[in-house]
């Protein structure tokens, strides 16, 4: 198996590299921090998988590109794209400072779309192949204090949606990923409260299993599927704003 991975130098994506390493299995990891790239491309190695580095930032759409001929010309071909590189910030809009929200922005969003359709024309050549993007439940609906995130994720989830539609008649296989809380940098800079909080192996065995089982669109954990995202979409403004986690709260 060919899985190419950006984001792969913490959380989820370093532990999905981790978990999929085994014999016969080929993994193009990406990021922007050499080091820990390399730590990571080293744990697969020692698990029997052979690793590609790829030190980019996701922002940078031709070094994204470049990353995606080259682990093509490595590998053979291509099964599996993981668009997981993101980040997060909260809204100050006090400041009038709109530098962090269009790093944000420009990170989740064109990002992924950096990440994933370099990969395309390659996967159409095959008839076969799967893209997978992280997005979140923060993207079922804006919360105050976390409007940019909350609005790049909603951005993947429609941008994968239609995505879908039109490269399935290919054979390429698109699944959303959004998961609720996961242990990681961003929700250990997070300073409010988190609720179902998962571990990040936890979270990527689930993930395993829904990239597996090629669902178009998977949610966890449970509590978020099956309550959160009705619940959020229906709930009046006023308690969203009262519900919405704020800097400063997270508990004790």
């Amino acid at each position: 198996m060919r899985i190419f991975i950006s984001g792969a130098t913490s959380g989820i994506g370093r532990e999905l590299a981790q978990q999929y390493a085994a014999p016969g299995v080929t993994l193009g990891l990406a990021g922007r921090r050499v080091d820990r790239l390399e730590e990571a491309a080293a744990g697969v190695r020692e698990r029997g998988g052979t690793a590609h580095t790829y030190p980019l930032d996701v922002s940078d759409r031709e070094a994204c590109a470049q990353a995606a001929r080259d682990f093509v010309a490595a590998a053979g071909g291509v099964d599996l794209v993981i668009a997981n590189a993101g980040m997060g910030c909260t809204d100050r809009l006090e400041t009038g400072d709109a530098g962090p929200q269009a790093k944000l922005l420009t990170v989740n969003v064109l990002g992924v779309v950096h990440t994933l359709l370099p990969f395309v024309p390659t996967m159409i050549a095959q008839q076969s192949g799967q893209l997978v993007a992280v997005a979140s439940v923060a993207g079922f609906r804006a919360m105050p204090w976390h409007t940019a995130y909350c609005a790049s994720k909603t951005a993947v989830q429609e941008l994968m949606a239609g995505y879908g539609m039109q490269l399935e008649e290919h054979g390429i296989r698109l699944t959303t990923i959004n998961p609720g809380f996961v242990v990681s940098e961003i929700t250990d800079s997070n300073d409010f409260y988190m609720p179902f909080l998962l571990t990040t192996e936890k979270a990527c065995q689930k993930i395993r299993r829904a990239i597996r089982r090629k669902k178009r669109v998977y949610t966890f954990p449970w509590q978020m599927a099956w309550f959160g995202r009705p619940l959020v979409r229906l709930a009046p403004r006023w308690l969203i704003k009262k519900v919405s986690p704020r800097p400063g709260k997270r508990a004790p």
